[in-house]
């Protein structure tokens, strides 16, 4: 059985619940984090479906990997991405 936990994903007060043994593994399953449309430093040259799905996830204090896009071009970096971050 899962357990919970809660905290405070976006540093702004608000506390998100997230199964355990599926915290801070957001990126490891999101397509952005290798796509070569996805600049989240740089909202202007950002690919606009991430920037939208961002608004969304702030909105309402959620957090929700990309699995399937049809825009996503793999941008040929290693899996973690460390440049993105």
């Amino acid at each position: 059985m899962s357990k919970f936990e809660q905290y405070d994903h976006f540093g702004n007060g608000v506390k998100e619940w997230v199964r355990s043994d599926l915290k801070d593994k957001h990126r490891n399953h999101c397509l952005c984090w290798r796509c070569e449309h996805f600049k989240p430093n740089d909202r202007e040259e950002n690919c606009p479906v991430a920037n939208v799905l961002f608004s969304i996830c702030v909105a309402f204090n959620i957090v929700t990997p990309v699995w399937e896009c049809p825009e996503f071009e793999e941008d040929g970096k290693d899996e973690t991405n460390q440049d993105k971050r």
